[in-house]
């Protein structure tokens, strides 16, 4: 859609896009007023479909100048999610590795691969690589958060709550009549009376 008529819109619909609160963006428009109004209007004004539809523009175009897509992201996800750490690592008996000065020397422990070896992507699931005391450290990232986001992407993963009456049996359910649901209504509104005015704690 084109730009919106409203110049005042306009700048709201830019401001909402790039992250800024709705009060922040009210504001930013040059729209006044005291908080709890300015809050309300903008509400308002967020609501309106023109301005709405102008965000959801902005901010996809946005994405698409930065290239973020969901193919890309899960693609990047996925780096991560499926790294092998023998595609940066070496261990086990007769392991060349070489010194600070291109010397190589036979070692039954562990190496890592020169980072010409490392192919691009285990290259982006590694999170840090350090060298300290007691050699080479090297860190992936957070493999199983990126399968979790990936699976939940993909529809795999659905979060349950349950619940359950007393010692994990069935919730009892009892039929009120309208008399006795009025009843039990007026008896906690007015309970909630007295605390509010400290008559009683219980």
């Amino acid at each position: 859609m084109p730009v919106l008529e409203n110049p005042r819109h306009e700048i709201f619909a830019r401001e909402i896009a790039k992250g800024a609160s709705q009060r922040e963006a009210y504001r930013s428009a040059g729209y006044q007023g005291d908080e709890r109004s300015m809050d309300a209007n903008a509400a308002r004004l967020i609501a309106d479909d023109r301005v709405s539809l102008r965000i959801q523009e902005i901010q996809a175009a946005a994405a698409k100048r930065a290239e973020i897509t969901i193919e890309r992201t899960l693609l990047e996800l996925a780096k991560i999610g499926y790294a092998d750490i023998r595609k940066a690592v070496r261990w086990g008996e007769g392991i060349a590795i070489k010194d600070v000065d291109g010397n190589e020397a036979i070692s039954n422990g562990v190496a890592m691969l020169d980072s010409a070896e490392i192919d691009d992507d285990t290259a982006a699931a590694i999170a840090e690589v350090a060298q300290t005391r007691d050699g080479i450290k090297i860190k992936f990232h957070d493999k199983l958060g990126a399968l979790e986001k990936i699976g939940k992407h993909l529809g795999m993963f659905v979060d349950r709550h349950e619940h359950s009456g007393k010692d994990g049996g069935p919730i009892e359910t009892v039929e009120l009549t309208p008399l006795e649901y009025a009843r039990r209504l007026a008896f906690a509104l007015e309970k909630g009376r007295r605390v509010l005015e400290g008559e009683t704690t219980g």
